[in-house]
This record gives structure tokens, sequence and C-alpha cells, in this order.
């Protein structure tokens, strides 16, 4: 699996903080949604950041989780009409590298 190396430095540096910050995600994270759909929902968020690194950890994570590249593709594209064209275009080199495409 792919990993963000500025993640890992942080988790490296500020061990206390990182574990702090897994704790948010998971205090967020209810049951309401099953993890292929928290995993798409993410990367359309990430898209909208333009956050390369993390793209590709959650790409992965969404096809652990059942997601199919289709269903990938789609959630990423939904970032266009929300946060601009050129945030998808920003992170389509991620996508395509993560997805083989």
């Amino acid at each position: 699996m792919s990993k963000n190396p500025a993640f890992e430095e942080f988790k490296e540096d500020f061990p206390e903080t990182a574990k702090i910050f897994g704790e948010l995600y998971n205090s967020v994270s209810g049951k309401a949604l099953d993890e292929k759909t928290k995993q798409l929902v993410y990367l359309g968020i990430l898209t909208s950041t333009r956050y390369g690194p993390a793209i590709k950890v959650h790409i992965q994570k969404a096809l652990e989780a059942g997601a199919t590249k289709e269903e990938i593709k789609e959630a990423m594209m939904l970032a266009i009409p929300a946060s601009g064209l050129c945030n998808f275009l920003a992170v389509l080199p991620d996508m395509k590298d993560e997805l083989n495409l």
C-alpha cells in the first residue's frame, strides 16, 4: 500500500499529535456509512484540497473496501463542480498512477 511520506514524518516527529489526529478521525467516523462509502467521500474531499499523497493512500483503502476503479474515478470527479476543474486536474496524475490507468 502507498504511504504518504509527509504523514509518516508527522507521525514520527509528533507522535502524540498523530495519535490524537487518529482519534479525531475515529470520533467523526460513525457507523452510518460503510467503509467503501467513507473512502469514496474522503477521496472527493482530498481531490478538492489537491492532496495527492493522501489520495494514493485512500485509493488503496477504497479498493480494499470493495470500490471499483469506476466508483473511485466518479467520486473524485464529483469534486469538479464543487471545487473546480483545476483541483481535479492537479491530482489526476496521482489517480491515474494509483489506478494504473
